[in-house]
């Protein structure tokens, strides 16, 4: 008996667009880079700087909780430390993104360990901080290396955008402090 064999595939038409669209993912896909070899090493200064914070939540919660030293101020910088910690997870968890931004947080992150463990060394025995105060030169011996490893020419090559020339060194300094790397530009679009 004659049965038709039906096929279970469907062919389905494809449109230009989606050609188009798998061909764009194709060419990103193979101009996706790896990450620099640097940036796994400033990736291990920055866990040694969230295990610094994790410490330094532990000894100020024991500080707090038995009336050591000065009690506000303790309270300060255990949410200073919380929020340093916060953010250098977040530098952490964006470093591979390629952004500019991710940059700028890694060197943030760096030069504010750096200034709070110099107030923690002034502050002292004033509260529970004199008990976990790093010496800033155990942190200079964290951030100076991740800071010249950021700017590294291989390292602040990955983080430009694709058409866009390297930036001059200063610029990068600058965007590390409080300017912008790459300044809004008027683009004009011409259609031939």
């Amino acid at each position: 008996m004659g049965q038709e064999q039906t096929n279970p595939l469907r062919k389905i038409p494809i449109v230009r667009g989606a050609i188009s669209e798998t061909e764009r993912l194709m060419r990103q896909f193979q101009g996706h880079e790896r990450l620099p070899a640097p940036l796994y090493i400033a990736v291990f200064f920055l866990f040694l700087i969230i295990a610094v914070y994790f410490m330094q939540l532990a000894v100020l919660g024991i500080g707090i909780t038995s009336d050591y030293g000065d009690i506000p101020l303790s309270v300060l910088t255990y949410i200073i430390d919380v929020i340093m910690l916060i953010t250098t997870v977040d530098a952490v968890m964006g470093i591979s993104s390629k952004k500019p931004s991710s940059w700028r947080k890694v060197m943030r992150g760096a030069m504010l360990l750096f200034v709070f463990s110099i107030i923690g060394a002034v502050l002292g025995s004033a509260s529970a901080t004199g008990l976990v105060a790093l010496s800033p030169l155990l942190v200079t011996a964290i951030c100076v290396p991740m800071a010249a490893i950021m700017f590294m020419r291989s390292v602040r090559n990955y983080y430009v955008p694709p058409m866009l020339e390297m930036p001059p060194l200063r610029r990068w300094i600058a965007f590390a402090l409080f300017s912008q790397l790459f300044p809004a530009r008027k683009y004009e679009i011409y259609y031939g």
